[in-house]
């Protein structure tokens, strides 16, 4: 830069890189941050044969095969949702919310498991898309 345009604008070439990096590493990390938080110290464990899954949230265990799944609603970047070229660095994050028949909820985020493709009826998943998908 200073060869080709001198030295009088590189403080703003500097100051216009560090605010687009912050404006994409901002967000990303808030994200990550978010989804840190919500499956710190949990255990996933999905058993194909079986087909069960037993998650360990917070201490307790909960065990349930899929039929005992009502729902699984499957948040996603609207470009990783419709296989598309991702371009913001949180498109590759995604969550499920999945409900059981009998009222209970579990979070899991991409960084616990980070492909929920679980081979059960397409009913009961249900994708929903976002820009921006921290969960709530």
């Amino acid at each position: 830069m200073i060869n080709r345009f001198g030295s009088g604008d590189t403080w703003i070439f500097i100051l216009l890189s560090t605010a687009l990096f912050l404006v994409f590493f901002i967000p990303q990390l808030v994200l990550h941050i978010n989804y840190y938080m919500k499956n710190k110290g949990d255990i996933f464990f999905y058993d194909p044969v079986g087909q069960r899954i037993t998650i360990n949230h917070k201490g307790e265990s909960a065990s349930f095969s899929f039929s005992d799944i009502e729902l699984i609603k499957r948040f996603k970047s609207y470009p990783l949702a419709e296989d598309r070229m991702q371009w913001f660095p949180w498109d590759n994050y995604n969550y499920s919310m999945v409900r059981l028949k009998n009222g209970q909820e579990f979070i899991i985020t991409s960084l616990l498991v980070p492909n929920m493709d679980l081979p059960i009826d397409s009913d009961k998943i249900k994708i929903m898309k976002r820009f921006y998908p921290i969960v709530q």
